[in-house]
């Protein structure tokens, strides 16, 4: 602003700030010359703003202010486009983990489905050792997926929260898909603690058939002790070879 004005000093001794090129917006002056000789007003027509310096010194600071407040808006425009971006893309890495977690989940339902049909084959020996094995891996993948679970969980709602600050319609759709997703969530963390208490019935259960197994093995060596005594009782009265 400041390269377009030029100062220029009136017979009478006051300067005014000249503009270089006309403009249709500023008024009109028709200038005399200093020695009092007349010109043609088409070669002495300039264009003025009939301003004091210390205005003109206030419209500079103004244009300096208005031109860094727009350098700051642009700046945050940007940075809110960086964030929504990496919004997205963290929303869509956790919309992608989302499959491998539900399938987690089917498979558990499908070991522990196995774990109860075992718990009844009759085997009590074998059938013990694979309950425990697999009761072992039911409390690894249930702890996995709670720590997954709530991690997930976490991550999710530090996205809605980043997401609610700074966007307007987009991010709606992205805070309600995410609360979409939270709900998923939280019935899968459901589907956890009823598998949770699962697993405690099937320790329970668990800890009956060692008992019953136990004993078993005690009425069968008995029942052995039993059979020694009798065969030897015959084989004395010359009953048995």
């Amino acid at each position: 602003m400041a390269q377009d004005y030029y100062v220029e000093t009136l017979p009478s001794g006051r300067q005014r700030f000249v503009k270089k090129t006309t403009t249709p917006s500023l008024r009109r002056s028709h200038s005399e010359p200093h020695d009092g000789s007349t010109q043609s007003s088409r070669s002495r027509r300039v264009d003025f703003l009939d301003v004091t310096r210390e205005e003109y010194k206030s419209l500079l600071a103004r244009e300096r202010v208005l031109y860094q407040d727009k350098e700051d808006l642009r700046r945050r425009n940007s940075a809110l486009k960086a964030n929504w971006r990496a919004c997205d893309d963290e929303l869509r890495r956790v919309c992608s983990r989302l499959p491998a977690l539900e399938n987690a989940v089917r498979n558990l339902e499908y070991e522990n489905s196995e774990l109860r049909r075992r718990s009844f084959d009759g085997h009590h020996s074998h059938g013990s050792r694979e309950l425990e094995d697999a009761m072992r891996r039911l409390r690894n993948i249930n702890t996995k997926l709670r720590n997954e679970n709530d991690t997930l969980i976490a991550r999710v709602r530090s996205l809605e929260r980043e997401v609610r600050e700074g966007m307007g319609d987009r991010a709606r759709k992205l805070v309600d898909e995410i609360n979409n997703w939270r709900r998923r969530h939280e019935s899968l963390d459901a589907n956890a603690e009823k598998l949770a208490r699962k697993l405690e019935y099937f320790s329970a259960r668990n800890k009956l058939l060692e008992s019953d197994n136990e004993y078993l093995m005690i009425q069968e060596r008995k029942y052995k002790g039993e059979v020694t005594r009798l065969d030897a009782i015959l084989r004395h009265h010359g009953l048995s070879r």
